[in-house]
């Protein structure tokens, strides 16, 4: 399974979280794949069991579980993979999506990081018309930072930010909604 999250904003967080649920649930390999090393290089390739690199290694076997976190455009050679298109409220990033709609293609979910300012959900849903599926969270400085300069993740997150990966995980991942309490429980027991 190929995830695409495509969108010029730090989720870092949002991916890593999805990346060790995923891990959990499905019990098969993760690779996280991105662009931008900015913050995944404090991790050293690899948290939590999970691979992170900055392109699939050639002719390599490929975990079951790739998901793509792009903040340049769109991942080249992808065949049947989910998309999903993230942005926050600031201009370059709702510019990117733009860029992306352009080039003809629709995700099946668009991620909204949101922060304090005058901009709101309400203007994405007007923005974003063609979009019809919108999760979003608050951005949280402190969880992104900290995730990077500890090297692990840590799953005791926001309700907001829970909420936006259980969605991720049951529209874009095919986890049963059922399953989801439990899938948290476990992998925070885990340490994960």
């Amino acid at each position: 399974m190929n995830i695409v999250v495509a969108g010029d904003c730090e989720k870092h967080d949002f991916i890593l979280a999805a990346a060790v649920l995923l891990k959990g649930y499905f019990n098969n390999d993760v690779m996280i794949v991105s662009d931008n090393s900015r913050h995944y290089q404090y991790f050293e390739g690899e948290v939590s069991g999970i691979q992170i690199m900055n392109a699939v290694p050639a002719g390599a076997d490929k975990p079951d579980i790739v998901l793509y976190d792009w903040h340049h455009g769109y991942p080249e050679g992808l065949e049947d993979e989910k998309t999903v298109f993230a942005t926050s409220y600031e201009r370059q990033a709702m510019e990117n999506v733009d860029v992306l709609l352009n080039q003809k293609r629709i995700p099946g979910l668009l991620l909204v990081i949101e922060e304090e300012c005058g901009l709101g959900l309400k203007y994405i849903d007007s923005y974003y018309p063609v979009i019809a599926s919108k999760i979003s969270y608050i951005s949280s400085a402190e969880r992104r930072i900290d995730w990077v300069h500890d090297g692990r993740v840590k799953l005791k997150v926001d309700k907001d930010f829970a909420e936006a990966v259980n969605d991720f995980l049951i529209e874009i991942c095919n986890v049963p909604k059922n399953d989801i309490k439990k899938l948290w429980q476990y992998a925070r027991k885990r340490g994960d």
